[in-house]
């Protein structure tokens, strides 16, 4: 007997195709320390506000960072600039980096001890404030208590499956 799959869902599938259009920046969310430190490459991440300085990051509920969000009651954003592509691929789980995805890159710590990456364009450190729990993911809101600006050059973004870099922009 043959069996067969059902299936996928044509609007899951036209979902996706969709939100492959949507261009942009690629984070690497974290939390945790020492041997406890996880983290996720993340594009659903944005401000939320200015008063008080606030973050919104979606993570899945079945990953080891969304855990260390929760056991920790903190994250760090970390926004990556275009030359730390490897950092991008090792938290994506695109390269084989087993559990130690921190062995790319050198990371301190800033006001609540969440990993941030040294030399990102950005770094958001917040505490947790709220969070919502969706089907699959939890909308975790931060405030900001520290930030810092790393060197000013391009950002890494992602758009259709790929890594790009804003050199040889032109201002439209």
């Amino acid at each position: 007997m043959i069996h067969s799959h059902p299936p996928a869902d044509p609007l899951a599938h036209d979902f996706r195709a969709a939100m492959r259009q949507l261009a942009a920046t690629v984070c690497v969310v974290t939390a945790g320390e020492d041997d406890a430190r996880r983290g996720l490459t993340a594009t659903a991440v944005c401000s939320l506000s200015v008063t008080p300085p606030s973050m919104l990051v979606c993570v899945n509920r079945q990953g080891a960072a969304h855990r260390a969000i929760t056991e920790n009651g903190c994250f760090c954003v970390n926004i990556l600039a275009a030359d730390q592509l490897e950092v991008a691929h090792r938290f994506a789980g695109q390269t084989s980096a087993g559990d130690n995805k921190f062995a790319v890159g050198r990371w301190s710590r800033l006001a609540t001890g969440a990993p941030a990456l040294d030399g990102a364009l950005i770094n958001l450190d917040c505490t947790l404030s709220s969070d919502v729990e969706t089907e699959s993911h939890s909308i975790f809101i931060g405030h900001v208590k520290q930030i810092r600006f790393g060197d000013m050059k391009s950002p890494l973004l992602h758009y259709d499956r790929n890594f790009f870099s804003l050199d040889n922009r032109t201002a439209l």
